[in-house]
C-alpha cells in the first residue's frame, strides 16, 4: 500500500492466496477509490535470495502468527496478523510425505475418499470414478469461453509438466500461469503458457528474463478428437517440449551390438531451447488458469495469442503431484469430468463399468479398466490369491508379442521377505532384460537394453512389513516410473538413464516369482494378485485366458493363509493377534500395556466403557483418554455427526426395478391413450360428416359460412347488434345432432324483434330473392326445375317468411287482380311482421296441411355416411315447408353503413332506388307482366333522376360516382 502524500510503503504477502488475486482483480479500483489509495499486489518471493542451489527445489512458505501487525500510513492504516515469509529448500510435489491421517486438520482424501492408516502412512481408499491416489477428479471439460483456477505452480529446479487433452478445435489456450496484473517496475515476468495455434501445440516461457517459444511443426494437427499428451522438460535453462512422448517417433537398434548403432528422429515429436538471459528457474505466485483466462481483471494478457479451449483436460501432473480439477477456486463455463467422452460411462444412472471399474472415454468409444484386485466384464469378481512358498516360480507364454518401447506392470503383493523377483522379462539372447525386483526391502526395477545394466530404487518406503502393496512399473523408452500404492509424492520415482530404447522380449519366457535362468535366493515368498501385464491379465490358475498360457509352474497354492498364534501362545491376560505370518501379544481390549523393567503387565483403563460412541478410545493413562472420530462425526466422544457428501453414480437393483416398472407403465398408458384416440377417430367418421367433438370449446370453428363481425361495416355503429357468443359455441359432432340442437334453440329462444332499419332490410333482401326465385320457376324446361342444385332451393319461397312466401305465391299467378292486392296487403304487413334473428335459430312451425311427427325431434343422434343423401333430402324438405327465414346458420347480418353522415347509407339495401330497380327488374323479368314492369321500369327512371341529383349535390368527391350513373345503359339487364 502507497500511503498518499507521504514516502512511506506498506506491502502486504499475498504468496499462493490465489482467492485474493481475483478479488483485488474485480475490486481493485472499487477499494482504490474508497480508500483514496493506490493498491498493489507485491509478489513475496524469497527464493531468489536464497541458497537452494544444491536442493531440488525452493518454495517460499508463509508463518502466521496472532501478534497484529500495524501499518500506519497517516490517514489511512492496515492492521493484520503477523505474517513472515520464509524460503524452504524443497519440492512440495516430489518431497510430499504420507502422515498417519490424525496428524491432518481435516481428510487428506479428495471427493469423499476415505483416509486409512497403514505403517507407510495413510492411503485413501477412493470411488471408482476418482482416479487419483488422493481421489482426484483427474478430468475438466472446458465449453469454449471460460476457465478454472487453481492453485499455483511449484515446479522443481529439474521440474517435469504433463497434461492430456482432447479436442476438435485447431485453436484454443491449455494452460497458463502468469500475472494478472500490470506488474510493477521490479516485479519479474514469469510465464508459461501452452496453447494450440491452428492445431500445433505452442509453449510460451519465461523465466523472468525473457521469453523462449517453442513450437512443434507445422504439420502436427491435434484437433482430431484423440487424447494427445503434452511434456515440458525444464533443466534449469534448458526446455524440451515433447508430444505425445514421440510415440511416432523413427528409433533404430541393432539388438545385441549396443548403443551405437542406435539412431532416433524426434524432430517431428520433440522440440527444445535454451530461456534467454541469465534466469534459470521458474518463480510462480500466480494463479495457474486452465482452459482459458478471466478476462474480468484489469489485464489484457498481451503474451496470448488465444484465450479460452473447447474441449477436455485431464492428467495435470506437476513434479508428481496429480492436480485435482474437481473444486477449482473460481470457474466459468466448465464442469468436472469430460462430457465429450464420459456420455457413455453411466447407463440410466449405473455406470457402465460397475463400482469397481474406472471407464476410460475416448470419442465415441470408451473401455473398462477395473481396480486392483477386480475383474470381470462389470468389474465385479474378486482376482484370488495366490501364496509363493520361496522356492517355486510360474513360467508363462504369451501368444502375442509386447511392445519393443512400452512396458506396463501392475501387481498385488504381501511379503516379508527382504529380497526377491516379482516379474522378469529377458531377450531372447539373454542379453537384454527388465526385472522388477524387492532389494532390501525396497522396490526396485533392474533392466538392461542394449546399452548396460542400470537401476532405479525408491527409497521411501519398505514393502517387507505384511501388507498389501499396489506395484507398478511405467516404461517409455529409456524413462523408468516406479509407483507404490497409487505414487505421488516419496511414492513415486522417475528416471532415465542410458540410451537405448527397445528391448524385444521373448514372449516364450516371460516368468513371476522368479527369473530365468531360475536362482533360489531370488524367489518371491509371500502373496501375490492381479498380475497384469501391458494390461492383460495374466492367470495364476492354470488355466489359459487372454492368449495367456502356463508352461510351469511350481511351489504356488491357492490362498494367503497365516497359522502364526496357532504356533506361538501368549501368557494370559495377553491375547495374540496374527500379523501376518508373525504375531504380537498385546492386552485385552480396554487395556493398556505397563512395563515394569523386563515384565510386562495389563491394566485397566476408562476405554474399557467403549466410552467413543463411533471412534476409536486411545487411552494416554488408566483415567485418561481421547477419541479419534472418523470422517462425519466430531465432539469429545464422537456423538455429533456431520453431514457427508458421497457422490454416488448408481443405483440399487430394487431402485432400477422400480424405475423400468414405472417406465413400462407410462407406455401402457401412452398406448392407451393412443388407442383411445384412434377409436374417438374412427367413431367420428362412422357418426358424421363433422369429426369434431361436441364438448371441446378449444377447435377453431371450420364452417365456411361465418363471417366475420366486422367484415360488412360492424365497427362503424353497430357493436351490439350481433351476439358472438353464438360463434363460440363448440360445433356439433355430425348434421344430425345439428338439426337436433337447431330445433331444441328454436324451441327455448324465441324470435325477438328488429328494430325498423333492420325489418326495411329484411324485406328488401327477401324481396329481392323473391323475384330471383320467379324468375326461375318461368323457365319452361322442367328437367332443369326438378335438377335444381339443393343448395340453391334454401333461397326459395319455402324458406321465406310468410309476407315473402305470400308474395311469391302471387307473382306465380301472373300478375291477377286479386294477386295484386293480396299482396300489395301482405307488403304492408311486412312492417309489423315478426322480424327474423340471424344469431339465433328462427322458430319453425308446422307448414299448412302437413303434421310433423312428434318422433322427428327423438329422432336417433347416429349418422353414417351411407345416409348422407337422405340427410339432404331432410335439409332441402325442412327448408320448403318451414314457414320462417332459413336456417340461422346460413344468414348474414349486414349493419348500416354510413350512420351520421350527410351522404347517407351507401348500400343498395338501404336507397330509394332499390325499390324501383328491384321492380324494374321483376317486371322486366315475368313473361306477360307489361304493366308491372312498366310501373318497374318508370320508378327506377324516377330513382335513377333522383340519384343523379344527389349525388351532384354531395360536392367533387362523388364526381366519377354521378359519372357512372349518367352513363346510357349498354344493356337492358
Amino acid at each position: 500500500m502507497i500511503c498518499p502524500g507521504t514516502e512511506n510503503k506498506a506491502l502486504v504477502p499475498m504468496r499462493h492466496a490465489f482467492p485474493v488475486d481475483q478479488f483485488a482483480g474485480r475490486t481493485g479500483r472499487r477499494l482504490q477509490s474508497f480508500l483514496q489509495v493506490n493498491v498493489s499486489q507485491v509478489r513475496v518471493d524469497e527464493c531468489p535470495g536464497s541458497d537452494c542451489d544444491g536442493a531440488s527445489g525452493c518454495t517460499t512458505t508463509l508463518s502466521v502468527r496472532d501478534a497484529l501487525t500495524v501499518v500506519d500510513c497517516g490517514p489511512v492504516g492496515l492492521v493484520s496478523v503477523t505474517v513472515e515469509p520464509m524460503a524452504v529448500c524443497t519440492c512440495p510435489g516430489r518431497d510430499h510425505s504420507h502422515q498417519p491421517c490424525g496428524t491432518y486438520p481435516r481428510s487428506p482424501c479428495f471427493n469423499g475418499g476415505t483416509c486409512v492408516d497403514t505403517q507407510n502412512g495413510y492411503r485413501c481408499q477412493c470411488l471408482a470414478q476418482f482416479e487419483g491416489p488422493e481421489c482426484q477428479q483427474n478430468k475438466r471439460s472446458f465449453h469454449g469461453n471460460g476457465y478454472a483456477w487453481f492453485p499455483p505452480l511449484a515446479p522443481c529446479f529439474e521440474s517435469h509438466v504433463s497434461l492430456e487433452f482432447i479436442t476438435e478445435q485447431v485453436d484454443g489456450l491449455l494452460l497458463y500461469s502468469g500475472p494478472l496484473a500490470q506488474l510493477l517496475p521490479w516485479d519479474q515476468e514469469d510465464i508459461m503458457a501452452i496453447e494450440l495455434i491452428d492445431g500445433t501445440p505452442t509453449l510460451k516461457i519465461n523465466h523472468g528474463s525473457g521469453t523462449l517459444v517453442l513450437q512443434l511443426p507445422g504439420n502436427v494437427n491435434v484437433a482430431d478428437r484423440r487424447w494427445h499428451r503434452l511434456d515440458v522438460h525444464s533443466n534449469s535453462k534448458e526446455v524440451r517440449f515433447t508430444l505425445d512422448r514421440c510415440a511416432g517417433a523413427t528409433v533404430m537398434e541393432m539388438e545385441g551390438l549396443g548403443s551405437w548403432l542406435t539412431t532416433d528422429d524426434h524432430s517431428s515429436c520433440e522440440v527444445t531451447g535454451v530461456t534467454p538471459n541469465t534466469d534459470r528457474h521458474l518463480n510462480m505466485s500466480q494463479v495457474l488458469q486452465l482452459g482459458g483466462v478471466n478476462e474480468e481483471v484489469p489485464y489484457m494478457y498481451p503474451q496470448l495469442q488465444h484465450k479460452h479451449f473447447s474441449g477436455c483436460i485431464r492428467n495435470l501432473v506437476v513434479d508428481s503431484k496429480l492436480y485435482d480439477l474437481g473444486s477449482p477456486a473460481d470457474a466459468q463455463s466448465s464442469s468436472p469430468g469430460c462430457l465429450t467422452t464420459d456420455a457413455s460411462c453411466v447407463n440410466m444412472g449405473y455406470p457402465s463399468c460397475g463400482h469397481r471399474g474406472r471407464c476410460h472415454g475416448e470419442w465415441g468409444s470408451v473401455s473398462c479398466q477395473c481396480m486392483a484386485g477386480f475383474t470381470g466384464q462389470q468389474c465385479e469378481e474378486d482376482v484370488p490369491e495366490y501364496s509363493f512358498d520361496g522356492r517355486g516360480h510360474v513360467h508363462y507364454h504369451l501368444v502375442t508379442p509386447m511392445a519393443a518401447r512400452r512396458t506396463w506392470m501392475q501387481v498385488l503383493i504381501r511379503t516379508r521377505k527382504h529380497s526377491s523377483t516379482i516379474v522378469s522379462l529377458i531377450s531372447k539372447d539373454q542379453s537384454e532384460y527388465l526385472r522388477l525386483e524387492i532389494f532390501q526391502g525396497l522396490l526396485c526395477v533392474v533392466y538392461n537394453l542394449g546399452d548396460g545394466h542400470y537401476n532405479l530404487t525408491l527409497p521411501a518406503h519398505r514393502l517387507d512389513n505384511g501388507e498389501w502393496h499396489e506395484v507398478l512399473l511405467d516404461r517409455y523408452d529409456n524413462e523408468m516410473t516406479l509407483r507404490l500404492d497409487g505414487g505421488g509424492g516419496r511414492r513415486e520415482v522417475t528416471g532415465s538413464r542410458g540410451r537405448s530404447r527397445e528391448i524385444v522380449v521373448d514372449t516364450t519366457a516371460v516368468t513371476v516369482g522368479n527369473s530365468l535362468p531360475s536362482s533360489g535366493n531370488k524367489s518371491f515368498q509371500g502373496c501375490m494378485r492381479d498380475l497384469r501385464i501391458n494390461g492383460r491379465y495374466i492367470p495364476m490358475d492354470g488355466h489359459p485366458r487372454d492368449s495367456v498360457s502356463q508352461v510351469s509352474m511350481q511351489g504356488l497354492s491357492l490362498g494367503c493363509s497365516s497359522d502364526s498364534c496357532k504356533r506361538n501362545q501368549c501368557a494370559p491376560p495377553f491375547t495374540c493377534v496374527d500379523l501376518w505370518r508373525v504375531h504380537e501379544c498385546r492386552c485385552p481390549a480396554g487395556h493398556m500395556i505397563r512395563v515394569n523393567g523386563t515384565r510386562k503387565s495389563c491394566v485397566y483403563t476408562l476405554c474399557a466403557t467403549h466410552p467413543c460412541h463411533r471412534g476409536t478410545c486411545v487411552a494416554h493413562s488408566p483415567s485418561k483418554y481421547t477419541c479419534h472420530c472418523p470422517d462425519g462425526f466430531r465432539g469429545h466422544r464422537c456423538e455429533t455427526s456431520l453431514p457427508v457428501y458421497r457422490e454416488d453414480v448408481g443405483l440399487s437393483f430394487s431402485s432400477l426395478f422400480a424405475i423400468c416398472i414405472c417406465f413400462m407403465a407410462l407406455l401402457v398408458l401412452l398406448l392407451g391413450i393412443f388407442l383411445y384416440t384412434r377409436w374417438r377417430s374412427y367413431k367420428g367418421l362412422k357418426e358424421g360428416v363433422y369429426h369434431v367433438s361436441a364438448h371441446h370449446d378449444g377447435w377453431e370453428d371450420i364452417r365456411e359460412n361465418v363471417l366475420n363481425y366486422d367484415e360488412e361495416g360492424g365497427g362503424e355503429e353497430d357493436q351490439n347488434a350481433y351476439d358472438m357468443a353464438e360463434l363460440q359455441k363448440s360445433l356439433q359432432p355430425s348434421p344430425a345432432q345439428s338439426v337436433q340442437y337447431c330445433r331444441m334453440r328454436a324451441l327455448h329462444h324465441p324470435v325477438l324483434p328488429l328494430s325498423q332499419t333492420q325489418q326495411h332490410h329484411q324485406y328488401h333482401h327477401q324481396y329481392h330473392h323473391l323475384l330471383h326465385h320467379h324468375h326461375h320457376q318461368a323457365q319452361p324446361a322442367p328437367s332443369q326445375a326438378q335438377s335444381q342444385d339443393p343448395l340453391s332451393r334454401t333461397n326459395s319461397s319455402g324458406t321465406l317468411p310468410p309476407s315473402v312466401a305470400s308474395s311469391s305465391s302471387c307473382a306465380n299467378k301472373q300478375g291477377s287482380a286479386s294477386c295484386s292486392a293480396s299482396c300489395s296487403a301482405v307488403t304492408t304487413s311486412t312492417v309489423s311482421a315478426p322480424p327474423v334473428r340471424r344469431d339465433v335459430a328462427p322458430t319453425r312451425l308446422p307448414a299448412q296441411g302437413q303434421a310433423r311427427p312428434l318422433a322427428l325431434a327423438r329422432r336417433s343422434l347416429s349418422f353414417s355416411s351411407q345416409d348422407l343423401a337422405r340427410y339432404l333430402c331432410e335439409i332441402i324438405r325442412d327448408a320448403d315447408q318451414h314457414p320462417d327465414a332459413g336456417p340461422f346458420d346460413s344468414l348474414q347480418v349486414f349493419s348500416t353503413e354510413g350512420g351520421g353522415s350527410p351522404a347517407g347509407s351507401l348500400s343498395s339495401f338501404g336507397s330509394a332506388g332499390l325499390e324501383g330497380g328491384a321492380g324494374g327488374g321483376a317486371g322486366g323479368g315475368a313473361d306477360g307482366a307489361a304493366a308491372a314492369g312498366g310501373a318497374g321500369g318508370a320508378g327506377g327512371a324516377g330513382g335513377e333522376a333522383k340519384r343523379e341529383e344527389t349525388l351532384g349535390d354531395w360536392g367533387p368527391c362523388f364526381e366519377k360516382l354521378r359519372a357512372l350513373y349518367e352513363q346510357p345503359e349498354t344493356s337492358d339487364l
